[in-house]
């Protein structure tokens, strides 16, 4: 959600040990994880992480600065970077490290062999993050302590349901050092952002950030992770989901299998004696329906308290309905479709059940054969579900931070990957940018209209202001995917914040991820892709706007100081 914050309490006091873990650079390609032949984008998880929480709970612990040595998507050694900057290994240009001894820093864990048994009293055996999932119920997956924790663990805490990658190439990125952290940011025109925050290090210190990445072209530009985030590791996205439900809409109405025109009772009766009688698809995409609900998280009685409790995200009370869909049919209208625009979480799961009456598939094998599996993502997505095999699509869907950005980065292409496969028809894409003729005036209307002046919501995608090359997904505790079709950047923030809602958080990594779009030189311009027939239900584009979606734009580039050697620390 992105609106006024006025009416929530003061951010809440959180413990000592919320930060479980410095952020560190991308060092991938170096040490036991290279040498055990891990496959690209994918490592796993070691007991030397339970030691990097206990070695890492001062937030000022230093960084470690990126390697870029090895080759791109290489696997990570997270035991090396939780070590001290001193004990790295810096690997040969090969990717394999120079020192095979292990940093005198290590814990001496000796690793069970494959059918090699062991009495249970061995600690060797028990895997570190079991102390921390015996302590998570309803009520304490989202206390501060263990909150950045659950968030990349939903699949051990809720039923989920796999979005699988496909088999396709991976989209390789290629690293590159840069350090940004001294970076100033515009807290004038991002008004809400702290007035403390003057430089990217500000924001990234102050928003309880997990991971982050800038891309540009193909490049990593920006990459950082802290405990217990890793690469391979998937993040909860709250709402940034909804920008994927609605791209896979998208695909559907390239595909001809719906049209935003349809009325959602046409796909889905069983929602024709509720609110929803009347509404169209496009009602929904742009939260324009007439439907009753309060987005309010704090409000005790409020709609989106009843939807968590129906889906087993909270305690459940004898009112609870059973899963999404029992939720969503009771739902009732207080106004006509197609209106105000009204930040509404249901709007997506309805998204989510008509992909799946269109199809006669499960969202999950419907997100993966139409969008997925055909942007390069080097690991499946996911999808919580509840009970009842209803996919909670509206802000359950967690993912890597680099499949995030290949997203992202389809997007800003015009809905085609780096190999000019399509993955989104040019005209969905250009109106997701352009909006209806009435969309930046409805959004003015609303209250996210005083939060972002300018803007506009269109397919549930933010446009943030009168800029119609930026986009961007918001997911409460602060999740943000940047989009800037003009410089073809590309970011993703992934965070823990206790506070659901913060608009200086919003805003402080708007600012973050502008300021770096700025200052990256741009490099070859983008070539364009062919442009798809419009589809079924929508206008198609004229000349001129196509023209202007796909020519390569140039900013002017301003040069960046010269990045601390590999190994230098920087503070956070």
């Amino acid at each position: 959600m992105a609106g006024e914050d006025d009416t929530l309490p003061s951010r809440p006091v959180t413990s000592p040990n919320r930060r479980i873990g410095a952020l560190y650079g991308n060092s991938r390609g170096s040490g036991a994880a290279a040498d055990a032949g891990s496959n690209p984008d994918r490592s796993d998880r070691t007991a030397a992480d339970s030691v990097a929480a206990a070695d890492s709970a001062d937030p000022k612990v230093a960084c470690v600065a990126v390697d870029r040595s090895g080759p791109a998507d290489a696997p990570d050694s997270s035991d090396a970077a939780a070590a001290s900057p001193a004990d790295q290994t810096v690997p040969d240009a090969d990717g394999a490290g120079t020192d095979d001894a292990a940093p005198a820093s290590a814990p001496d864990i000796t690793l069970p062999h494959v059918g090699e048994l062991t009495s249970a009293s061995e600690d060797v055996i028990v895997d570190p993050s079991e102390a921390i999932l015996e302590r998570i119920d309803l009520d304490s997956w989202k206390w501060p302590e263990y909150f950045a924790f659950a968030l990349t663990r939903m699949e051990e805490i809720f039923p989920t349901s796999g979005i699988p990658r496909g088999i396709g190439p991976v989209r390789e990125y290629v690293t590159a050092e840069n350090d940004f952290r001294s970076l100033a940011v515009d807290t004038e025109k991002w008004h809400a952002a702290d007035d403390s925050w003057s430089t990217v290090g500000d924001v990234l210190a102050n928003t309880h950030t997990d991971a982050w990445l800038v891309t540009r072209n193909g490049i990593a530009v920006a990459e950082e992770y802290a405990w217990p985030m890793k690469p391979a590791r998937q993040h909860m996205l709250f709402s940034v989901s909804k920008s994927i439900v609605a791209t896979v809409i998208g695909a559907l109405t390239d595909a001809g299998r719906l049209a935003p025109t349809d009325l959602v009772t046409t796909h889905v009766p069983a929602l024709a004696k509720s609110g929803y009688a009347g509404a169209t698809i496009r009602d929904l995409l742009d939260m324009r329906s007439g439907i009753k609900f309060s987005e309010e998280y704090l409000e005790k009685g409020s709609e989106i308290r009843a939807l968590f409790e129906a889906v087993d995200f909270a305690p459940r009370t004898a009112a609870s309905a059973n899963g999404i869909k029992n939720f969503l049919t009771g739902l009732t209208s207080e106004r006509e479709h197609g209106s105000a625009f009204v930040y509404r979480s249901c709007e997506t799961d309805v998204l989510a059940w008509i992909a799946e009456a269109a199809t006669g598939q499960p969202f999950s094998i419907v997100a993966s054969e139409y969008v997925w599996s055909r942007i390069g993502a080097a690991h499946a997505a996911q999808v919580c579900q509840d009970r009842w095999g209803g996919s909670i699509a509206d802000g359950a869907i967690s993912t890597t931070l680099r499949d995030l950005a290949r997203f992202g980065e389809m997007i800003a292409r015009g809905g085609a990957t780096a190999n000019g496969e399509r993955v989104l028809s040019a005209a969905w894409v250009e109106d997701i940018f352009t909006g209806a003729a009435d969309s930046a005036e409805v959004f003015a209307a609303s209250a996210s209209g005083r939060s972002y002046p300018g803007g506009m919501y269109r397919s549930q995608f933010w446009t943030p202001s009168a800029d119609r090359n930026v986009v961007i997904g918001i997911g409460i505790h602060g999740q943000m995917l940047y989009i800037d079709r003009a410089t073809q950047t590309v970011g993703v923030k992934f965070s823990s914040d206790p506070e659901p809602v913060s608009l200086a958080a919003q805003h402080g990594t708007l600012a973050m991820f502008e300021a770096i779009a700025e200052a990256v030189p741009t490099g070859e311009p983008v070539p364009a892709v062919p442009v798809s027939a419009p589809a079924p239900g929508e206008p198609a584009p004229t000349p001129e706007a196509t023209a202007a979606a796909l020519a390569p734009r140039t900013p002017p580039a301003l040069n960046l100081g010269a990045a601390p050697p590999i190994g230098q620390n920087t503070l956070y």
